[in-house]
């Protein structure tokens, strides 16, 4: 992609930590390479991530042998305090006068909210993928009255947004106003590739021990998920 200077098109990728463009968008940032951008990272390299500070610097330097150009984005993953937004506000702000992004792609709650205000004032077009809306059926009240709101604004302001589920897209097609919407399948599995599957080795007597002590049927299909534990997803009886 070339500019009719004849440099090469720029696009920003804004999220709030390194390590959601280590988990999810690697393969984003290979296709926009081989596309011919110049790939530009912001992010948080320094706190809130969920890798560790070695992985961190490892994965710095994986994007710099690949042409990738990273920036320090000091984007706090929560509204409280204000003044980290602020500063994180101006740091996109003055980045984006020194550089010509022909567009944006921005993730998390906070981060997308200021990359769309940012965004609005320069003209500069926006991608923004929501991992999941905070209000949905069944969600605390106060989080209808703070966060739906500013999606309804800031969607007249969002060239395109992506959903991960059904019911964020269906919502989004009936009360938000982004130039285009799309559904993009995301944390998620095809049940239908198990079906028909026997349990392997019932007649093992590892598998009947473990079936035995957390009585699980012997006849059944076992699955292990594992997902990350945090302080915020811990249910205290």
């Amino acid at each position: 992609m070339k500019r009719e200077d004849g440099a090469a098109k720029k696009v920003l990728m804004a999220v709030s930590v390194a390590s959601m463009i280590d988990q999810f968008n690697m393969p984003n940032i290979r296709l926009l390479s081989e596309l011919g951008y110049e790939v530009h990272v912001m992010c948080n390299f320094m706190e809130g991530n969920t890798c560790s500070d070695q992985r961190i610097r490892e994965f710095r330097k994986t994007l710099n042998g690949m042409g990738v150009v990273c920036h320090q984005w000091d984007c706090p993953r929560s509204i409280v305090p204000a003044g980290k937004c602020l500063r994180a506000y101006r740091q996109l702000w003055k980045l984006t006068g020194q550089e010509r992004y022909e567009w944006i792609h921005c993730q998390s709650p906070v981060g997308g909210v200021l990359a769309r205000l940012v965004m609005r004032r320069r003209g500069i077009r926006v991608i923004y993928t929501a991992h999941g809306f905070h209000f949905y059926r069944g969600a605390p009240l106060k989080n209808w009255l703070l966060y739906y709101p500013i999606e309804r604004l800031l969607a007249y302001w969002t060239d395109v947004l992506i959903t991960v589920n059904k019911e964020d897209y269906c919502f989004a097609k009936r009360k938000l106003r982004a130039s285009k919407i799309y559904y993009i399948p995301g944390v998620g599995i095809d049940t239908a590739m198990f079906a028909g599957l026997q349990p392997q080795c019932a007649g093992k007597s590892a598998r009947k021990q473990f079936c035995r002590k957390y009585q699980i049927p012997q006849d059944v299909i076992v699955l292990l998920s594992v997902g990350e534990l945090n302080r915020g997803k811990i249910i205290v009886w």
